[in-house]
């Protein structure tokens, strides 16, 4: 089982090198020391630790540019939070949350800061702990690329 999360991480010589920290539902989980790390074709894996002292296991999807907290260790703790509710955004609000991009991570990484759920959240008006579920494919409208919930998006 896995889970969509946000990763603020540290680019050196190569892109997206080492998580710095995760956001899961508003709590930042600020990592204190990579304990290992291995590669997949399709992944790279980062057992990490925690100012806390909880270790937690992240992948990053590099074709998708997705990061996820990975079951085992003290993930699983956090991947069976209580009472999150599952929002289904159909097309009409779709519409109107793509309506208040200005861009994406794929035109102008620079400028993409927030993830597109969090649009998602003031259309909906559903704030704290919701998952959003897109009934169809949302798009940038300046490059027309994808957008996932997770998507870094620069709001108009």
């Amino acid at each position: 089982m896995s889970l969509p999360i946000h990763v603020d991480e540290y680019s050196g010589h190569t892109a997206n090198q080492r998580p710095r920290s995760f956001t899961l539902d508003e709590g930042v989980y600020e990592v204190a020391a990579v304990l290992d790390q291995w590669y997949e074709p399709s992944a790279t894996y980062f057992k990490v630790q925690t100012t806390e002292g909880k270790v937690y296991l992240l992948r990053y999807a590099g074709q998708a540019d997705e990061w996820t907290l990975q079951s085992g260790f003290d993930g699983d703790e956090l991947l069976q939070r209580p009472g999150i509710e599952i929002v289904t955004v159909g097309p009409e609000a779709l519409r109107r949350a793509e309506s208040l991009i200005e861009s994406c991570d794929h035109c102008h990484p620079d400028e993409a800061e927030i993830p597109f759920d969090w649009i998602l959240a003031e259309i909906t008006c559903k704030h704290g702990r919701y998952d959003f579920v897109l009934t169809e494919l949302a798009r940038c409208p300046n490059c027309k690329q994808p957008v996932t919930e997770k998507t870094l998006v620069e709001p108009k």
